[in-house]
């Protein structure tokens, strides 16, 4: 008779991750790096059920090109350009800033851009496949992270299909509007299949708008995701102006207070936004629970 597998699982997270396409060894290598380098962010990862996702939508993109803001270690960017090359592959075609299958990731931090490039730098030389024990030697010295003095850095195309552009900026937002206006100058890259959005949570409707406001950016039919919109639950207390679960006590120091209060505020911020974006007539919404929340919007 058919055989029934006795492997048990702790969550139902890992059920799904246990019956799904495994992820290249390098994504495990990529966590613990962030980890090493960044005790305290490393939650902000996409990890593996949310990558898988992320990898999986820019395969099926039309292109392959992904605008991502917010690079942080480079965990979300390596899923994105797996998907890209594999766009690539099925379409047989190689990509750059002008057309076919594309990253560009922008982010602000020093460190972690240049933590970020280290990695993707591993993955564009080695491959998705051979990267992982490159990948690892990494973290033998947290403090031997190159200085990079480029802003603008162009890695080693994924397996000579995909590329991949890296740029140190001091306001994503500003840039991005920049390209919308088609100011970019040489550097203008062609629209995006995929706008990601992971950075400034405060900030998100303008990051949509200079997406919507013209083709310069995303192409008719694209796709903007923001992270992070359920904000640890939180948004459910804020839709009903209360918030128990972080509300200051009597005794609480002051930097659980300020923990406190940048929650609610954030959590606020992405009530907000969410209610914006749902009547958004320009616009289809679909709001997923996975992980922290991934709002996909798709431009008509």
């Amino acid at each position: 008779g058919e055989t029934i597998s006795t492997t048990t699982y702790d969550s139902i997270d890992d059920y799904s991750i246990g019956h799904s396409t495994s992820a290249p060894c390098l994504f495990s290598e990529m966590e613990l790096n962030t980890r090493a380098f960044f005790p305290s962010g490393a939650h902000m990862v996409s990890g593996e059920s949310q990558g898988r996702f992320l990898t999986q939508l820019t395969a099926m993109a039309r292109e392959g090109r992904v605008l991502e803001l917010g690079t942080f270690s480079g965990y979300a960017t390596a899923c994105f350009w797996e998907g890209a090359r594999d766009a690539g592959a099925a379409m047989q075609t190689t990509g750059n800033k002008d057309h076919g299958p594309y990253i560009l990731t922008m982010e602000r931090d020093r460190r972690a851009f240049q933590l970020a490039h280290a990695q993707l730098k591993v993955i564009g030389e080695q491959g998705m496949e051979g990267a992982a024990k490159e990948m690892a030697a990494l973290r033998d010295d947290p403090s031997s992270l190159p200085e990079l003095q480029d802003t603008k850095i162009t890695l080693p195309p994924l397996d000579g299909v995909a590329a991949c552009d890296m740029w140190h900026v001091t306001d994503a937002l500003a840039t991005v509007e920049e390209l919308a206006a088609g100011k970019g100058g040489d550097d203008q890259p062609a629209p995006f299949d995929i706008v990601f959005v992971d950075a400034d949570k405060t900030r998100l409707l303008d990051y949509v708008e200079a997406c919507l406001a013209n083709d310069n950016v995303l192409k008719k039919g694209g796709m903007i995701l923001v992270d992070n919109v359920l904000w640890k639950g939180l948004v459910l207390e804020a839709s009903q102006g209360s918030f128990t679960s972080v509300a200051d006590t009597h005794d609480a120091g002051k930097e659980e207070l300020r923990k406190n209060r940048r929650a609610r505020k954030l959590a606020t911020q992405m009530h907000r936004f969410n209610e914006a974006i749902a009547k958004d007539e320009r616009v289809d919404v679909q709001l997923f629970p996975i992980r922290d929340g991934l709002s996909m919007i798709r431009k008509k």
